[in-house]
């Protein structure tokens, strides 16, 4: 039987090899469905959620073993209680710009039953209400599924179910507000809501990990990583993709990016294996 853990690797492992060090063990208040962590380099910490404690988890960067969490948010201020349907935050984005926590709810309930981003201070612990929601009927936000988000240049991108594709906002936008772009369409190839998102604030675009095609018999293999200016808008095709068959991906669920070595990395839940692309036509020459 599985059980919740956060495994870190050598950059340079390859085939079946053992993990450097694992966050484990009941003291570490993990829970299945971590969908989406961070590290922050600035203060080395890892932050993971909780959904089904309804909490955001920070860690030491060094932590090893059954080890617990440095700081928790959680509590009813903190408007995280999201309910049932897998609406609690299972993954996070954090800006060191500006030090912020990004989350998402799914659906939201009650009174306020709609999606919803919440931003939390880093530093924050225990019951501290968001310091910025986006929500609201003019965001267009249904079912957003990752975040990303690059303080520099003041860009949130957030993966949508509906519209399916990609909201851009401003870091800062908060309430019910429009987004300032929406890429969608056709011409995006996306079959399915992106698993995760990563900023290039250098080259000024994003890097989306794009599932592949559920079908009754399986996944097809036409999952992809794809690439987006940050200007772009509407009906757009990425200007540079990883696919096909040489790449052994299927359905690709977790996205990395070291920018210092031009790599790649791709978890693709179907394979249950960490790819690395060496790309420096997406990262720089």
């Amino acid at each position: 039987m599985s059980h919740p853990r956060v495994a870190a690797y050598a950059r340079l492992a390859d085939g079946n090899v053992n993990p450097v060090r694992v966050i484990e063990g009941q003291e570490a208040k993990l829970a299945r469905a971590l969908h989406g962590i961070v590290y922050d380099s600035v203060h080395d910490e890892i932050i993971a959620p909780n959904p089904f404690a309804e909490a955001i988890l920070f860690f030491r960067g060094g932590v090893n073993g059954e080890e617990a969490p440095i700081r928790i948010i959680q509590g009813p201020h903190t408007q995280l209680d999201g309910g049932p349907d897998w609406n609690t935050p299972d993954s996070v984005a954090y800006d060191p710009v500006y030090d912020e926590v990004y989350t998402r709810l799914r659906r939201g309930r009650g009174a306020d039953a709609t999606p919803a981003i919440l931003v939390f201070p880093r530093s924050g612990n225990g019951d501290v209400a968001p310091v910025r929601v986006l929500r609201g009927p003019k965001t267009r936000l249904w079912d957003p599924y990752r975040i990303a988000v690059d303080g520099e240049n003041n860009m949130l991108v957030i993966a949508n179910r509906d519209p399916l594709g990609f909201l851009i906002f401003n870091r800062d936008d908060s309430g019910d507000v429009a987004p300032k772009a929406i890429i969608t369409g056709p011409n995006t190839g996306l079959w399915g809501t992106p698993q995760q998102i990563q900023m290039d604030p250098e080259r000024r675009q994003f890097i989306a990990a794009i599932p592949g095609q559920r079908t009754d018999e399986g996944y097809l293999q036409n999952g992809f990583v794809g690439v987006w200016s940050y200007s772009d808008n509407g009906d757009v095709a990425p200007k540079a993709v990883i696919r096909g068959s040489k790449t052994m991906m299927i359905s690709p669920r977790g996205l990395a990016i070291n920018t210092r070595d031009k790599e790649i990395y791709v978890a693709d839940r179907v394979r249950n294996m960490l790819f690395t692309y060496y790309a420096p036509h997406i990262l720089g020459e």
